[in-house]
């Protein structure tokens, strides 16, 4: 240890820098003051000649002007003998003489001016009072001979010229004069620069002399600062060199804090050889009782702790004596301890060193071979690794330990939790390696087995792809080639039913809604086949929004209302009090659900009631809650053996030959899987003659908050909530039909099937809508780059040479033409809908084509008025 003897300081640096400063301010002063005065007195010169010099030029130009009035009015009065001819001359005569005065006032200090400027006024005042009065006199009495002999001898033009010649000289004299002060002025600018530069140059050597002085005590002291430093540095990292500084400033300072450090890095260095020195010894340990011992032997002697016990946490969970260092007999202290047992116990369960210095008598007494005393501290600290208590170590010091010791001894106990969790973990990895070595040869075998089974799975699942494929494709070009026919057959029974013309009587009609309603059975037929073909493909969307639970219960009252009363059935929708106003699912696939157990509900009941009841359930202790739908019916039940298959396809309610209730059997499968998509299920509680159950379950949307609740509230309230149904399809039935406004309209229809060109063709003749048929892709082309225009064109896709999706493009890419464009096809799935607007179409209906849904669809994309 190196001790740095107190000096006094005489003079900081600071004081050097600040006495520096205040010489280079005063000079800085002197110079501002001189800047001053000068400048104010080159101000006093620029305003002389700014106002003196200009006024007198100004007042020579006058006289001149003055002389020129009177001359020119006294000539154009002789001239033309008016009297008007003589006003110049007046004002001149009446102001010459005070200029000349003004004059006079302003070049009072030049001697020789004011004698020229005396004799310009004699000279004015003789031509005015010999030569232009005179002649001014002969005009007014005619006297013609005098002034002839008075123009002819020109008398009054030498007198003027001369005048003028004066003037031309006062006011050269003038100038000259002006432009010496300028001169004058610009030299002493000249100087004053001059002496700015001196001054400056002055300034600069004294601040430039200061600095040198200052900074040269300061660095000459960091210099043999640093150069110590450096020898220290390149000396093998010995400490032992210190700083020796002479100046009494606060350098002295530095040198005796860098020493201070010196001395605080020697010491720390030495500790952390040390702690180097234990991690290398524990890194060549392979068991945990030989890691305690070299631990305990090492540290010990760091910190001179004449007593330490290590105890490590066993499989058990228990703290096992493991090591210690001075014990006093063979069974000192406790063999194990149990997590938050004790002080040792409580160090390991907090994890967190524990420091007790309050000693009682007799508590542990540490021997030799001379005597025995009491530690007069003890230290507890966890052994840790990743934050996980894997030992605790307990030590105790006659004298009480730095904070900076237990510091280090914290970092000793994490690196010796670290080489405790790495030889457990290289004893199981041994272990585990020998077991794995065991079971190895049997996975192998096994492994041979699963590879075979590998190749015949992938196989199968080859083949399975082929044959989904082979299925989506046949049911999709089966929905084309039936909707096709389907849609002439829709929309002629619907006109026909009409019976505009009154030519049908109530049998006919009734004959005409039954094929309509046999249409529809196929249209639902056909759809259901579609969603069961695009479940098990899993290519059927799903489209996540908010629900409102009080709007999707009118839809369904409407929906079903009007079936109960045909069927005398009570039927009634209600919500729980305490479910929640939303719900977040696909809304148009939740009815979709609905309305399949809905009706076979009333399909299967001939008396009694249908109820729809809505409300939450808590599914676990965690609280997560859920939507049930309750479809409850008192109809014919079913059989407990024929529960486990009515979710099946094709599954029939009666199987008979002569069945009394219809149905595909496709309705609770597709509803069942769309559950599924939803995140939910379908359940069903029935008896044979007793009615049935069937209960959806959803999850309920988790985030709703009361101001959620509040604003439905407000939006049903207003009549303003959102149904849950397609967007597209609720637009579609709200829009108001402005038919009329569709008259005279001229339409495009793009079909090759004459079945549906003779059905849209009525339609558009109903509406008063003019149109031209085209019969492929190619006579659509052909028809518009004939020149012919229309307001709207009905586009086929499914046609020969050239079909809609290329007719589409061609019309918007080739023809550049931005005629509405709306593709009516039998391609109804929802890539087919996707590709006709990618192509270019403005609007997509499905066949068969419902007649108002189409009415709108063209009212929107014509953008006729309402």
């Amino acid at each position: 240890m190196h001790s740095v003897p107190e000096r006094r300081k005489k003079v900081s640096i600071r004081t050097k820098i600040l006495f520096g400063n205040i010489i280079v301010m005063i000079f800085l002063g002197l110079a501002i003051v001189a800047l001053t005065i000068r400048i104010a007195s080159m101000q006093k010169e620029v305003q002389f000649i700014s106002t003196h010099d200009i006024q007198v030029h100004e007042s020579v130009d006058q006289i001149q002007k003055d002389l020129l009035d009177m001359e020119t009015g006294m000539r154009g009065f002789v001239i033309s003998g008016s009297a008007e001819y003589l006003a110049p001359y007046d004002t001149g005569k009446a102001r010459w003489q005070t200029d000349v005065n003004a004059l006079a006032a302003l070049v009072i200090d030049n001697p020789a001016q004011l004698r020229n400027l005396d004799s310009i006024n004699s000279n004015i005042q003789d031509w005015t009072e010999t030569g232009a009065e005179n002649a001014i006199d002969y005009k007014r009495s005619g006297d013609t001979a005098s002034l002839d002999r008075f123009f002819e001898q020109k008398i009054g033009k030498t007198k003027t010229d001369a005048i003028r010649q004066q003037l031309q000289s006062f006011k050269d004299t003038e100038m000259s004069l002006t432009n010496q002060r300028v001169e004058d002025l610009r030299e002493r600018n000249a100087s004053l620069i001059f002496f700015l530069y001196l001054l400056w140059l002055f300034v600069a050597i004294i601040a430039i002399a200061m600095a040198w002085f200052v900074s040269g005590s300061v660095i000459k002291t960091i210099r043999m600062v640093s150069s110590t430093i450096r020898q220290i540095a390149f000396q093998d990292g010995k400490l032992d060199r210190r700083i020796e500084i002479n100046t009494r400033d606060e350098m002295m300072e530095l040198g005796d804090s860098t020493n201070a450090l010196l001395d605080s890095i020697e010491r720390q260095n030495l500790r952390k050889d040390q702690v180097a020195e234990i991690a290398t010894l524990l890194q060549e340990q392979n068991d945990i009782d030989s890691v305690g011992r070299t631990f305990m032997n090492h540290m010990v002697q760091v910190f001179d702790i004449p007593y330490g016990i290590l105890y490590v946490r066993d499989k058990s969970n228990h703290l096992v004596k493991n090591a210690s260092f001075a014990d006093s007999a063979e069974n000192f202290g406790r063999k194990e301890f149990q997590i938050g047992e004790g002080l040792i116990g409580q160090c390991a369960s907090e994890a967190r060193t524990m420091v007790v210095n309050q000693i009682p008598e007799g508590y542990v007494y540490i021997q030799s071979g001379i005597g025995q005393s009491s530690p007069k501290q003890l230290i507890l600290l966890p052994v840790c690794f990743e934050r996980t208590v894997v030992g605790v170590l307990e030590i105790g010091s006659f004298s009480l330990l730095k904070r900076s010791d237990i510091e280090l001894l914290e970092q000793l106990a994490s690196m010796l939790g670290v080489s405790i969790q790495s030889v457990n973990s290289r004893m199981e990895m041994e272990q585990l390696y020998s077991e794995a070595q065991a079971a190895n040869e049997e996975l192998q075998v096994q492994s041979e087995e699963l590879n075979a089974q590998s190749l015949e799975l992938l196989t199968m699942n080859d083949e399975l792809k082929r044959s989904s494929n082979f299925k989506s494709e046949f049911l999709a070009n089966m929905s084309h080639e039936l909707r096709t026919p389907l849609n002439s057959m829709l929309i002629l029974s619907q006109m026909l039913a009409e019976n505009r013309h009154g030519r049908l009587n109530d049998d006919d009609i009734s004959y005409v809604n039954t094929i309509h309603g046999a249409g529809n059975d196929l249209l639902n037929l056909i759809n259901d086949i579609l969603d069961l073909s695009k479940v098990e493909a899993g290519k059927l969307d799903i489209e996540m929004g908010n629900v409102i639970l009080a709007d999707l219960q009118l839809t369904i009252q409407s929906s079903f209302q009007e079936i109960a009363a045909n069927k005398n059935l009570g039927f009634s929708v209600h919500i729980a009090p305490e479910t929640p106003a939303w719900l977040e699912t696909d809304g148009f696939r939740l009815q979709q659900i609905l309305k399949n157990l809905l009706s076979n509900a009333f399909k299967f009941t001939e008396a009694g009631r249908v109820d729809l009841r809505i409300s939450v359930q808590s599914t676990n202790a965690w609280g997560e809650q859920e939507i049930t739908f309750t479809v409850a019916d008192t109809g014919r039940g079913i059989a407990r053996d024929k529960l486990g298959l009515i979710f099946e396809a094709f599954t029939q309610a009666d199987s008979g030959t002569a069945r009394k209730f219809g149905g595909t059997g496709l309705g609770l499968t597709i509803s069942s899987s769309l559950a599924n998509m939803l995140g939910g299920r379908i359940e069903v509680q029935s008896e044979d003659g007793k009615g049935s159950e069937f209960t959806l379950y959803l999850p309920a949307q988790r985030s709703l908050s009361h101001l959620d609740e509040t604003i439905a509230a407000k939006q049903l309230a207003t009549g303003n909530s959102l149904s849950a149904a397609d967007p597209v399809s609720v637009a579609a039935s709200e829009m108001p039909l402005s038919t009329a406004k569709l008259k005279g309209r001229h339409v495009l229809l793009v079909d090759d099937d004459a079945r549906n060109l003779f059905a849209l063709s009525h339609v558009l003749e109903s509406l008063e809508m003019s149109f031209t048929i085209a019969h492929d892709g190619l006579e659509c082309m052909d028809r518009l780059r004939s020149g012919d225009t229309y307001d709207c064109i009905l586009m086929d896709i499914m046609m020969p040479d050239m079909d809609g999706f290329q007719a589409i493009r061609e019309i918007r890419h080739t023809l550049q033409l931005s005629t509405p464009i709306i593709a009516v096809t039998a391609k109804a799935m929802k890539e087919d809908r996707d590709k006709c607007l990618e192509a270019g179409a403005n609007a997509y209906i499905s066949k068969p084509v419902q007649v108002q849904q189409l009415i709108s669809i063209m009212v929107a994309q014509m953008k006729v008025e309402a």
